[in-house]
């Protein structure tokens, strides 16, 4: 199993979609349903109100007369459809998530948009603490920024002399294999390759290419920061 990059906060992959909330004579809970292909093209007016079959995943609004053999092998349950919903949904440590329902589109883009402002493009700093790094590393490092050639190594870093602390501004994040091809033309690894031969050491590389994954733009790295918690100490 994966270890959650310690890096990641809040929600990702947000989306909205579009579902039935249907009821039937068997059950008490409601059920949550989509559309079918062919038909979601029809308006919620089209959709409320009106008899349905479903199954596990998807319903088909049509009248219990219209219904054909085939239909009624796949749609195992009737039900009725109470009202058209948007729900938002998201994923968090890999799992999928149900985060709620709106009324219409409009106010689901608008959840969307707030849960972003808190979770995503505004909190893409990370102030932590130096011991993340083994002593000979942080001792290398604080030398080494202020001479490598970062040209090709997708960020630019620089010391806080003041505070003895060390920056990295990431270029390009994030930083997978998929973004990065777009970009660049090569994955994670030949990134990570090219940072080594600069002389940058494994765990820096480690944890640059774990807050690159997870989107972070700013990295301190100051023995007075915080404890990062699921990232090793040394």
């Amino acid at each position: 199993m994966a270890t959650a990059n310690p890096f990641l906060r809040g929600y990702q992959d947000l989306y909205i979609r579009r579902e039935l909330l249907i009821t039937d004579d068997d059950n008490y809970q409601p059920s949550y349903r989509q559309l079918t292909t062919d038909q979601e093209g029809l308006t919620d007016e089209e959709l409320a109100g009106h008899h349905c079959v479903f199954g596990d995943t998807h319903a088909l609004v049509i009248e219990p007369e219209e219904i054909s053999e085939e239909q009624d092998a796949l749609y195992l349950t009737d039900g009725q459809v109470r009202s058209v919903v948007y729900t938002v949904r998201a994923t968090e440590n890999g799992e999928e998530l149900h985060l709620g329902d709106t009324e219409s589109r409009a106010r689901a883009e608008g959840l969307l948009k707030r849960i972003q402002f808190e979770t995503g493009f505004y909190s893409r700093s990370f102030e932590i603490t130096s011991a993340h790094l083994p002593d000979y590393e942080w001792d290398d490092l604080q030398d080494l920024v202020q001479h490598a050639d970062t040209n090709q190594l997708m960020f630019e870093c620089f010391t806080l002399p003041d505070s003895d602390a060390v920056g990295f501004k990431l270029h390009g994040t994030p930083w997978t294999d998929e973004h990065l091809n777009d970009i660049e033309g090569h994955g994670l690894s030949v990134l990570q390759a090219k940072q080594d031969v600069e002389g940058f050491m494994p765990e820096t590389i480690r944890v640059l290419g774990l807050a690159g994954q997870a989107d972070v733009r700013i990295l301190i790295l100051d023995p007075n920061g915080c404890l990062l918690e699921g990232l090793p100490l040394f």
